[in-house]
């Protein structure tokens, strides 16, 4: 079983993650708002990280709801002072069996899938296993297609690389393209998807985040042999400009309703 590609210890990991529910939080909470989240509702999410999204949906459903966050390392999560919040140790590749059965009104994860491509298909099954009849099922995850076809070429080499590196490490940054065609395979109905594209701009938040990702992964990719460190410094040096423009990554999100019973 392959680790963590990112250090989820580290300061620098810290930082990725607060930056990343800065710019993905908005999307997200939209999409729960339009789903309906409310007072009473038992949710569920997978890969919580910060605990961003698990502490806005206390909020919303109330001293009346409640809301399970699950994480291989909760540290962050036991900072959320929400007393309807329930915190759960888990690595979901090994946890086959260890939900509830139609126990959730929500069940939910974010950029979690990619990060465990290979048991992607298996932890679908178990959230929608664990959905109430009626319960709604949002995902949402990255796809990094858009990186490899944009200029300057540094840009393009530098990302293509990361992809490929990603994919021996049990990654797979490409996954959103796919997403719709899986949650279809639940069998759960027809699901709705929408693909969101960040525009990102030398300097400001985005490209921030993607400096900070360039240094936790810079020494192992290099060590790969898929990069040289030339190419991946002018990439991260392009971060720093303020008058270039790019577009990274898109987010999939894609939601359905598991029938009434």
């Amino acid at each position: 079983m392959k680790p963590y590609v990112l250090d989820d210890s580290s300061k620098l990991e810290y930082q990725r993650l607060d930056l990343m529910s800065k710019i993905l939080d908005p999307w997200t909470q939209g999409y729960l708002s339009a789903l309906g989240v409310g007072e009473g509702w038992q949710c569920l999410e997978l890969g919580s990280g910060n605990g961003s999204v698990a502490e806005w949906l206390c909020d919303m459903v109330g001293p009346s709801g409640n809301v399970t966050a699950v994480d291989i390392n909760p540290v962050l999560l036991e900072l959320i002072p929400a007393q309807n919040l329930t915190i759960r140790q888990m690595d979901v590749r090994t946890s086959s069996g260890e939900l509830p059965a139609n126990a959730y009104d929500l069940i939910t994860c974010r950029a979690l899938l990619h990060q465990i491509s290979e048991y992607a298909s298996a932890v679908l099954a178990q959230m929608a296993a664990a959905l109430k009849p009626g319960g709604w099922l949002l995902v949402q995850e990255p796809d990094f297609h858009l990186a490899q076809t944009t200029e300057p070429d540094v840009w393009a080499k530098t990302w293509k690389a990361l992809i490929e590196w990603g994919h021996a490490n049990g990654v797979d940054w490409l996954i959103g393209r796919g997403l719709p065609g899986m949650v279809s395979e639940l069998g759960l109905g027809q699901p709705q998807a929408k693909t969101d594209v960040q525009n990102i701009r030398g300097r400001d938040r985005g490209a921030l985040y993607f400096r900070l990702f360039f240094a936790e992964v810079r020494e192992r990719v290099l060590d790969s042999g898929r990069l040289d460190a030339a190419t991946l410094d002018a990439a991260s040096a392009l971060l720093e400009d303020a008058n270039y423009w790019t577009q990274c990554w898109m987010m999939t999100a894609v939601w359905v309703r598991k029938p009434p019973a």
